[in-house]
């Protein structure tokens, strides 16, 4: 299963197995990953440093128990659109001061490509 347009795309995940498996169904997708970050500060060290700019990133909302709202402001003044995960619900993500449309852990290949999807330009 594969997609009409390879994305570069950065992604920031804490969880180490996730962040594994994430890049795993992007390649298989056909898609470059960029970079990757664990936490917050890593994720804005890594974009500051970046050659070229990603087409989207994936951003796990909570990062080790904070919030990526930093991560995601980032993305967001340099234009860089953000695909949020999280397994956790509407009220938790407002606390976190999210409120993005999100693919809910766990989710599978093709919960990541219809994501993708909606930042594919021909």
């Amino acid at each position: 299963m594969t997609t009409t347009k390879q994305l570069q795309i950065f992604v920031v995940e804490d969880e180490a197995m996730i962040m594994l498996d994430l890049e795993d169904i992007l390649r298989d997708l056909g898609h470059e990953v960029l970079g990757t970050a664990a936490n917050p500060q890593t994720a804005l060290d890594l974009l500051d440093g970046l050659v070229a700019a990603p087409d989207v990133a994936i951003v796990d909302a909570n990062l080790g128990g904070s919030s990526a709202r930093p991560v995601v402001d980032a993305l967001e003044s340099h234009g860089i659109p953000v695909v949020l995960t999280s397994g956790y619900g509407a009220s938790e993500l407002k606390r976190l001061g999210l409120d993005h449309p999100i693919v809910r852990k766990p989710y599978s290949s093709r919960d990541i490509e219809a994501a993708l999807s909606l930042h594919m330009r021909a």
